[in-house]
């Protein structure tokens, strides 16, 4: 069951925007859907998702220099910046919200990150999913989304390939496997959601077999 921030956390947080702002960066604020001007039946709030729980797994994973990664609903690129820490060749992000990807821009200007790029587009309009290894996703949307997202991933994805999803809070995790993909492990988080990994192949090859089945 998911669980609420403890007052350390929140006093955490806190702190942790204080010293974004001290250094011109904004991962860790959250702007409600509706002043985004989004329905909020149809597109989650954008929380930020770069923490040791997510550095944690990534690390877990046979990553090259020859591999890109893509966050779907990066909003200002949290989950990305984690994604630095990583041999990627290319980190991109896609977000609906042309607030959301100005900010996750000017974060990663500001942070002189060239690897990472930020496109300002609705998720079931985005046709290049083939050109990833790894698609990155914290909860982005309600139920009546993911299935339109899962469908282009699905057809846009070749099994001659291995793509390894990484769905964070994953609220809607089995709808995933009617869609080609075979859970491979899953993970803890902070507040007890879960991180689940699939591959569109049964057998991963980015994880060796002691990292799999972390519950």
């Amino acid at each position: 069951m998911s669980k609420g921030p403890s007052q350390i956390q929140k006093i955490a947080r806190k702190i942790e925007i204080l010293l974004e702002r001290m250094n011109g960066l904004d991962f860790s604020t959250v702007i409600p859907v509706g002043e985004l001007g989004f329905d909020e039946a149809l597109v989650s709030k954008g929380s930020p998702s770069g923490n040791k729980y997510l550095t944690n797994l990534l690390s877990d994973l046979n990553i090259k220099q020859t591999d890109n990664i893509l966050d779907i609903g990066c909003a200002k690129g949290g989950g990305l910046r984690c994604m630095t820490k990583f041999p990627f060749k290319n980190i991109d992000g896609i977000e609906i919200s042309d607030v959301l990807a100005n900010i996750a821009v000017k974060n990663f200007k500001k942070l002189n990150e060239p690897r990472v790029n930020i496109t300002n587009i609705n998720a079931i309009e985005f046709s290049h999913c083939a050109d990833y290894d790894f698609i990155y996703l914290y909860n982005p949307f309600p139920e009546s989304i993911m299935e339109k997202v899962l469908t282009k991933i699905q057809n846009q994805i070749s099994s001659k390939k291995e793509v390894v999803i990484i769905y964070y809070n994953p609220v809607f995790h089995d709808q995933f496997e009617g869609y080609g993909l075979y859970k491979i492990t899953e993970y803890h988080d902070m507040w007890g959601n879960g991180i689940k990994i699939y591959s569109n192949i049964k057998k991963s090859r980015r994880f060796a077999s002691e990292k799999c089945n972390k519950f």
